[in-house]
């Protein structure tokens, strides 16, 4: 979280959204900033993702990972700041989404925010061309795919567990080390979760592998077991 960056974010959204205005079409071609800031990128590109993802959000934020290999520590911790400020700033989430603030007090804020959180600059000129090509709505999904890339270059596999009740400390422990031996040198980043109309056992994700062993799973394949008709 950053909360003095927060604070002074939450005090320049409520002002822009406030006095936001709708604003006559902008004419459909990319501002001159914004061709310069994509070529900006287009210089710094050292290496794609490891996956691709060709969606429209996919693009700008292949396009970011590719400026940011040299720091892409800083850029995702980032990126994860921000996401942290949405979830937490209504007005900020508001201030992103409004069509009807003018792209110059949009831009303001943005450089107050990243320079009161120390934000890298490849950051907030990637947040620029957003605001220039009216695309910042789709920023929490850009951010997204940033980490989907983030995670495959850094081999890091993010495994999903889901049981009755919550785990003790040394039954995650168990659990992890278990999806260790399957990971085959990846990295796993454990998420537990709960839900009691599982009964008991335990449903992993790990990937786009499902390992499903709750007692709720178990009582429906017997069920239909029983309910089979007899060869």
């Amino acid at each position: 979280m950053l909360p003095h960056a927060a604070r002074t974010w939450s005090r320049a959204a409520r002002s822009l959204v406030c006095h936001a205005a709708p604003r006559p079409a902008a004419p459909t071609a990319m501002p001159a900033t914004s061709v310069l800031a994509s070529r900006c990128f287009a210089a710094a590109a050292a290496k794609k993702p490891k996956m691709e993802d060709g969606t429209l959000e996919g693009r700008y934020a292949t396009a970011l990972f590719m400026a940011s290999m040299d720091k892409l520590d800083k850029v995702y911790a980032d990126l994860q700041g921000l996401r942290e400020m949405m979830a937490s700033s209504q007005e900020f989430k508001l201030a992103i989404e409004t069509p009807g603030i003018e792209p110059e007090s949009k831009v303001a804020a943005f450089e107050a925010v990243c320079t009161k959180a120390g934000i890298d600059g490849s950051v907030l000129n990637f947040l620029k061309v957003l605001v220039e090509n009216k695309r910042a709505h789709l920023l929490s999904r850009m951010i997204d795919i940033f980490e989907n890339f983030y995670r495959a270059e850094k081999n890091l596999v993010l495994c999903k567990v889901t049981s009755a009740a919550a785990l003790s400390d040394a039954q995650k422990s168990q659990v992890k080390a278990a999806m260790q031996k399957r990971a085959e040198g990846s990295q796993l980043i454990m998420e537990y979760n709960t839900n009691p109309a599982l009964l008991g056992g335990l449903v992993v994700k790990m990937g786009e592998a499902v390992l499903d062993n709750s007692v709720s799973t178990r009582l429906e394949r017997l069920q239909t077991q029983l309910l089979a008709p007899v060869a």
